[in-house]
């Protein structure tokens, strides 16, 4: 926006500021509107110190610099600044860019079975006495319908299982309604699955080249590695078979995502995970934290995936082709880089119940496809209510969009609570058994958006190098 200062304009702060120096600059954040700066400008440093404690006679406020201060999120003009749209700064009024946030899910998730061809050591499908569920075909149709009738432009279908190509036959009827409908309502729909890759038939890879689907296969790393956890049910490493779809995949032009958990047995060689996935040329790389006694704390997840991050930026400025890191482009930059907060896992409201809607093997609905298998977040029951009415009426929908990071003890007063937003609401729950908690990766988050930003500070362009164009 065009900046008009007079005399008479009241320059402020919007919340007390953290500093921190490192060298000859100063890193500024502002932890109530999530504005931050790296300066080497001492000036700059004194007008904000002069701000904070009401000493501005001997400060020089040229227009300049009071501007850039703020649209950086640092000063306001007459109790006006930029923020995230979630600042609560008592008396701001605040300039939050347009959010993108939606009231009906733009994200389908169907469970179309619970069974696989593989018996991978961290599924919950293998557990003893897991009995066989198939997600009706009516039921999916049904969702479509009402999904289709959402005031939404577009929405994403993605499959799940189990193992969802184990049911094609399904997934074919339901993508070829899919594109009937929406084409009537003159909307797009557009598809995805998460498929573990093994030994996927020309059939299935066909059928997912010629409807555009994304994919994301389960692999983690090396041979070696990923055969110690993702085993079929003889207890043979499935690597090879993997291997084998994602080529299978990638002659008929599908961009293949790789989609690795880190867990206590493989955090030391996480380096050694990313490159090996990258040799195979698939188009991205996400990571996840695994549960139970392999979880990892937020320091040491810090530890092991910010060395993949420096080593990320290493090969890119070594001219090799890089094989991006989507978690931290869409959550961390990409908090880093804007006020607007894009990614549904790191934003008030998250995108359980506004972003998605998940439809499990026995037609129960869930706001998450994280939450799905726990009672106490099912919503509704799809042969029983339609998903506008379970979503506009189900009291659980109402308090995820409630929860707020200013309202969590443990996230008010930090730096960073306008950055990760409290993290992802299902782990909070799932380690604390409470909604108003903070991230379980707490001190990861305290961590890595302060040394992303020393990072581009000491390495210059680091963060362009991470982020390619093109592929």
């Amino acid at each position: 926006m065009r900046l008009s200062l007079t005399a008479e304009t009241r320059v402020g702060l919007a919340d007390e500021l953290r500093f921190e120096d490192r060298g000859s600059h100063t890193l500024v954040v502002s932890p109530g509107t999530g504005g931050w700066m790296v300066t080497d400008d001492q000036s700059e440093v004194d007008v904000l110190r002069a701000l904070e404690t009401g000493t501005l006679d001997d400060i020089d406020l040229q227009p300049e610099r009071v501007a850039e201060l703020f649209q950086h999120g640092l000063v306001t003009l007459d109790d006006m600044g930029y923020g995230t749209s979630s600042s609560r700064v008592e008396g701001l009024r605040l300039l939050a860019p347009t959010s993108t946030h939606n009231t009906y899910p733009v994200l389908g998730i169907f469970h179309v079975h619970n069974w696989c061809n593989l018996a991978c050591t961290y599924c919950y499908t293998i557990e003893d006495g897991v009995p066989r569920k198939q997600l009706k075909l009516e039921l999916m149709l049904k969702a479509v319908d009402e999904l289709v009738a959402l005031p939404t432009p577009l929405t994403s279908l993605e499959f799940h299982g189990g193992e969802p190509t184990m049911a094609l036959k399904d997934i074919r009827q339901v993508v070829a309604y899919a594109k009937e409908v929406y084409a009537k309502a003159n909307k797009k729909v557009v598809f995805s699955i998460q498929t573990n890759g093994y030994n996927l038939s020309p059939a299935v890879c066909d059928f997912l080249a010629d409807n555009n689907f994304s994919v994301r296969v389960s692999l983690d790393g090396t041979q070696e590695m990923h055969d110690e956890f993702r085993v079929d049910h003889r207890g043979k490493g499935s690597y090879k078979g993997v291997v084998k779809g994602i080529k299978r995949l990638q002659d008929k032009g599908v961009a293949v995502h790789a989609v690795c958990v880190v867990h206590a047995g493989n955090t030391d060689r996480i380096v050694e995970m990313y490159d090996s996935m990258a040799a195979l040329d698939v188009a991205s790389v996400q990571s996840g934290n695994a549960g139970d006694e392999d979880w990892l704390s937020g320091d040491r997840y810090f530890e092991s995936y910010f060395k993949v991050v420096k080593h990320v930026a290493a090969r890119a400025r070594a001219g090799e082709e890089l094989v991006p890191l989507v978690n931290l482009l869409a959550g961390e930059l990409g908090s880093l880089r804007s006020f607007r907060r894009e990614y549904m896992c790191m934003r008030n409201p998250c995108g359980a119940g506004v972003n998605m809607i998940t439809v499990d093997t026995n037609g129960d609905l869930y706001p998450c496809e994280e939450m799905v298998g726990k009672p106490e977040f099912v919503i509704g029951n799809l042969a029983e209510t339609d998903i506008r009415t379970a979503i506009d009426t189900s009291p659980v929908v109402e308090k995820l969009r409630e929860r707020h990071v200013e309202e969590i003890d443990e996230c008010n007063s930090c730096t960073w609570k306008q950055f990760c937003h409290g993290g992802c609401v299902h782990k909070s729950y799932t380690h604390f058994k409470r909604l108003d908690r903070e991230s379980e990766h707490c001190s990861y988050y305290k961590r890595i958006y302060q040394e992303l930003i020393w990072l581009d500070v000491e390495e210059p362009g680091t963060w362009e190098l991470l982020s390619p164009t093109g592929r």
